[in-house]
């Protein structure tokens, strides 16, 4: 039978029935080196700092939390995740590693199996901005319990960005990780109001139409500067802009070439195809819209397309 942990979310053994069959000298070298972890992973470690217990919600096989008491950042976890299969590994883990005592792994869909004041820092990692963004505000009263929250979105990072402000969250912290062929955006956020715009220097410039002629005049109408400064920090990062990160940088010249190709072959369509051109027209907007957003970016690094000019 499972146990119910606090808040009514199933607790799983942190043992495995299995483990009779382990070899006990792999586990006493297991225990004498710390856990490896990909870059990714290794940079979420990094920002969560250090507290006396971390929560990390879709802990899969509970490699941070390991690692991170492993090194002394922490002195206890939670490790939770929505799927049985994912605790079953993350049990064998912590019997591997001799995590047992110091981490509790629940059965739990986002923070439904937490209590307030179990933990003093999350971890969100593994899953999309939209997923992500719809936990922390599920039940907002439990994000706001946390002094500091570390994510990791997989997409759509202006989703959590977004929602970190509605909660009353600052982002102190930003990575941009190049990682197995992948850019993965990881944030750092601490309770307390959030500072002023970080493309100040912007704000006080005239916004020239990022388009120019090479749009074709089809991105739409020009957005309002403020809401277009806000939503360049939302999808890039505000202190990732803030510091001209070398690896944002990298990633926007990639990206805005990609979005260029894009946005005229749409265009082709749209001037060939005439029974779905609004449809694609429509596409093109949206696609122009992202373009604009890429060069907001690119002008903090004195830059206004990804050919330099």
């Amino acid at each position: 039978m499972k146990q119910t942990g606090p808040c009514g979310g199933r607790l799983r053994r942190n043992s495995m029935g299995s483990m009779s069959r382990e070899d006990p000298e792999e586990k006493r070298t297991a225990r004498t080196r710390p856990v490896g972890l990909s870059r990714r992973l290794m940079a979420i470690a990094d920002l969560a700092r250090s507290g006396e217990c971390v929560c990390d919600v879709g802990c899969d096989h509970a490699h941070i939390p390991i690692r991170l008491l492993q090194v002394g950042r922490f002195k206890r976890a939670i490790g939770m995740d929505v799927i049985e299969g994912p605790l079953e590994k993350a049990a064998g883990n912590l019997s591997l590693y001799g995590m047992q005592d110091r981490i509790g792994l629940r059965l739990s869909d986002g923070l439904d199996a937490f209590c307030i004041g179990e933990a003093d820092t999350l971890v969100i990692t593994g899953m999309g901005g939209s997923m992500m963004q719809e936990i922390l505000l599920r039940e907002p009263e439990k994000t706001r319990s946390f002094q500091a929250l570390v994510l990791g979105p997989q997409s759509d990072p202006e989703k959590v960005r977004s929602a970190l402000r509605t909660l009353g969250f600052r982002i102190e912290d930003e990575r941009l990780i190049y990682d197995d062929g992948k850019y993965y955006p990881i944030v750092r956020a601490v309770r307390g109001d959030p500072k002023g715009g970080h493309l100040e220097d912007l704000k006080r410039d005239p916004l020239e139409d990022p388009f120019g002629d090479s749009a074709g005049g089809d991105s739409g109408p020009f957005p309002d500067k403020s809401a277009l400064l806000q939503e360049t920090e939302d999808l890039f990062g505000p202190v990732l802009l803030e510091r001209r990160d070398p690896v944002l940088l990298e990633f926007l010249v990639r990206q805005e070439r990609v979005l260029k190709k894009i946005h005229s072959s749409v265009r082709r369509a749209a001037q060939t195809n005439g029974a779905r051109s609004e449809d694609h027209l429509a596409k093109a907007e949206e696609i122009g819209h992202r373009i604009i957003l890429f060069r907001t970016a690119l002008k903090m690094y004195g830059r206004g397309t990804s050919d330099g000019r």
